[in-house]
C-alpha cells in the first residue's frame, strides 16, 4: 500500500469525520481526499521538467497536507520547506537539489536536516520508508483514532509532519493545527484536543502551571531537557507524557517510551518495531548495558543517503547508519541519549554532554532558555533568564554546583536576550559559542 492509498482508504472508512482543523476552518475526510484528487489531477497535466521537484510549503498546513498526498499519488519528488525558512535559503536548497540530479520523478520526499551542528543535509525519504515510519508503533505506544491531536511543533520538521499529520491521519484521527504560545498543552486543551505533540521547551512552559488538564497524553523527543518537565506534567497537570528519539535519515523512528509502563526516568523507551539501535565503542563494536557509546541505526526505515553526493557517506562498514548521537541502554532495555557527540566533551576520561548540562539548569526557577558549547576541556553556559541581575547568576551557579559533580561544571555562565537558532528554529550552538568571544 502507498501513502496516497492508504489516506483514501481511512477516508472511506469515515468520510465525514474531521481531517484538519485550523482557527475556523474544519475539513473532512471526504473534502480532504477530493481536494488531494484534484491536485493529482492538476500535477498530472503538468508534467514536470527533469529536474522540477515539487515544493511544499509548511507554512500553509492545508496546503502543506494536500501538496504532499498530491504528490506521492503523482509520483512527483518533493522537498519539504520548514516554516519560517527565509526565500533565498529554498532557492539555495532547490537549486542545490538541481545541481545533485535529483529527478523530479520518483517516491521520495527531501526533507532538510535542523543543521544544528552542521549546514542542513538533505534527506530523501521513500514512501514506503514514511509509511512504515507512520504505521510501526502499536495503538498503546500511538494515536487512537479517537484522538483530536494538537500540533504545537513544526510540521515540516520529520516529529511533526510524520507522527503529527500522517500517522494521525491514517490512524483516523484529527488533526489540529494552532499557534502554542504561554502554555501550549492548556491552549489544546481548550481548543477541544485530547492528545498533543510538543517539544521539550513547550513541556517547560506547561510544566510551570498545575491546574489539571483534560489530556489523554503527550509526545515528545527525549533527552535530558524534556525530563524534568515531563514529570511534573504528570504529577501536577494529570497529564501522561511519553518521550522518544527518532531523526530525520529514520523518518523520526527510533525508541519510544510506552503508554502502558512506568516512565523512566531520563529514557527515550524501547526501539521502535523492526528497527535496531545499538551504542558502540570507536571500532564499532556494541558496547554493553550501561556503558555510553554512537548510537548507529538500522532497519526499513532508514534512509538511503543523502541527496547531495558530496556529503560523506553515513553508514559504516555493516550498513548502520552513524547519528553522531551519544547514548547507552538500560537493564530494562530503554534507550538513554545523553547528547551530539559533536557537542560534547572528554575531560578527566569522563564524557559531558551539552544537553545533559542544560537539562540541569532547566531545573532551576527563573531560567528560560539555555545552551551548553564547549570552552577548551569544559562548557560555557549561555541562558535566557527572567533575572538577569549577578546575585541571579551566582543562584544558578550554586545550583549547578549541588547538581553536578566538580568537573561537569561550566566554566562560563553568561545571560543573553534570546538563544541563536537555525532557520529550523533549533538551537545553533556554532552561534552561541560566539557569546564568548567578546
Amino acid at each position: 500500500m502507498t501513502l496516497a492509498a492508504a489516506l483514501a482508504d481511512a477516508a472511506r472508512r469515515d468520510p465525514r469525520r474531521a481531517a484538519l482543523r485550523r482557527a475556523g476552518e474544519t475539513i473532512d475526510r471526504a473534502t480532504l481526499a477530493a481536494r488531494v484528487a484534484a491536485r493529482t489531477d492538476e500535477l498530472a497535466r503538468t508534467p514536470a521538467r527533469r529536474t522540477e521537484i515539487l515544493a511544499l510549503d509548511a507554512s500553509d498546513p492545508t496546503r502543506f497536507v494536500v501538496d504532499f498526498f498530491a504528490g506521492r499519488a503523482a509520483g512527483r519528488t518533493a522537498v519539504v520547506h520548514a516554516e519560517g525558512v527565509p526565500d533565498l535559503l529554498r532557492r539555495e536548497r532547490e537549486d542545490r537539489l538541481a545541481r545533485a540530479a535529483v529527478p523530479a520523478t520518483s517516491d521520495e520526499t527531501v526533507f532538510y536536516s535542523s543543521g544544528s551542528v552542521s549546514r542542513g543535509k538533505a534527506i530523501p525519504l521513500s514512501d514506503a520508508q514514511l509509511l512504515y515510519a507512520a504505521l510501526a508503533y502499536p495503538e498503546r505506544t500511538g494515536i487512537a483514532a479517537s484522538d483530536r491531536v494538537a500540533i504545537a511543533v513544526p510540521i515540516g520538521q520529520i516529529f511533526g509532519f510524520l507522527r503529527g499529520i500522517v500517522n494521525t491521519l491514517l490512524a483516523g484521527a484529527e488533526v489540529l493545527f494552532y499557534a502554542p504560545r504561554r502554555d501550549p498543552l492548556a491552549e489544546a486543551a481548550a481548543l477541544g484536543a485530547t492528545f498533543v505533540l510538543a517539544s521539550a521547551p513547550q513541556l517547560r512552559l506547561s510544566a510551570a502551571a498545575s491546574d489539571r488538564l483534560p489530556l489523554r497524553g503527550a509526545l515528545s523527543g527525549g533527552g535530558p531537557v524534556a525530563e524534568a518537565a515531563a514529570a511534573r506534567l504528570e504529577a501536577e497537570r494529570g497529564v501522561t507524557t511519553r518521550l522518544g528519539y527518532g531523526l530525520t535519515e529514520t523518518a523520526g523512528l527510533g525508541t519510544r517510551q510506552h503508554f502502558d509502563r512506568p516512565r523512566r526516568p531520563g529514557s527515550s523507551g524501547l526501539p521502535a518495531p523492526g528497527m535496531t539501535l545499538e551504542p558502540v565503542a570507536g571500532d564499532g563494536t556494541p558496547l554493553p548495558v550501561g556503558e555510553t557509546g554512537e548510537i548507529r541505526v538500522s532497519g526499513p526505515a532508514v534512509f538511503r543517503g543523502y541527496a547531495d553526493p558530496s556529503e560523506p557517506a553515513p553508514f559504516d562498514d555493516r550498513g548502520r547508519f552513524a547519528t553522531g548521537d551519544l547514548g547507552f541502554f538500560d537493564e530494562e532495555g530503554e534507550l538513554h541519549v545523553r547528547g551530539r557527540a559533536a557537542a560534547s566533551l572528554l575531560s578527566r576520561g569522563r564524557i559531558l554532554c551539552a544537553e545533559e548540562l542544560e537539562g540541569a539548569v532547566l531545573e532551576k526557577a527563573g531560567v528560560i532558555e539555555a545552551a551548553a558549547v564547549p570552552l577548551g576541556d569544559a562548557f560555557g553556559l549561555v541562558l535566557v533568564a527572567e533575572s538577569g541581575s549577578e546575585a541571579f547568576l551566582e543562584e544558578v551557579r550554586a545550583h549547578l554546583a549541588a547538581r553536578l559533580p566538580l568537573f561537569a561544571r561550566p566554566r562560563r555562565v553568561r545571560r543573553v536576550e534570546a538563544i541563536p537558532r537555525t532557520p529550523s528554529g533549533k538551537l545553533d550552538r556554532l552561534a552561541a559559542a560566539r557569546c564568548f568571544e567578546a
